[in-house]
């Protein structure tokens, strides 16, 4: 069984990708306002995460918000909001708030009426994506 869990992760138990191109000055003005707005308002959205799955493993892995993680460790932010897709939820239990519905999702994002919900064929939720932040930075800073 999978289930969507909400729930605060330290930092340290989650797993992400640090992309060179946004830390190495590439992207240095993407970098730049996730920063500043991150100082400023600290997480506006939740990270996407996923336990158990098979591409994985066992670790909580972030999906959508690597950026975000970046930031917060160069911030010291110890905690983490995260919705998190439990592939193991038979065999592997997660303290959180159960997440049932889209708007169970929505209510914990900024803006919540651009949310992107994508289900596989089965009807899982396989990603949670918030409003592309280029696209109205003005709104995070």
């Amino acid at each position: 069984m999978i289930k969507m869990i909400y729930k605060e992760l330290p930092i340290e138990e989650i797993s992400h990708l640090t992309r060179n191109e946004f830390i190495n000055g590439e992207e240095k003005q993407f970098y730049t306002s996730l920063k500043n707005s991150m100082t400023k308002y600290g997480f506006r959205d939740p990270v996407h995460i996923v336990y158990g799955d098979k591409n994985y493993g066992d670790i909580f892995k972030v999906i959508v918000g690597n950026n975000r993680m970046v930031i917060a460790k160069e911030l010291n932010i110890s905690m983490i909001p995260a919705i998190i897709t439990n592939f193991k939820a038979d065999s592997f239990h997660i303290e959180g708030e159960v997440l049932h519905t889209d708007e169970d999702i929505k209510k914990y994002f900024y803006l919540p009426e651009q949310l992107q919900i994508r289900k596989d064929e089965k009807g899982n939720i396989d990603q949670v994506m918030p409003v592309y932040y280029q696209t109205v930075k003005e709104l995070y800073v």
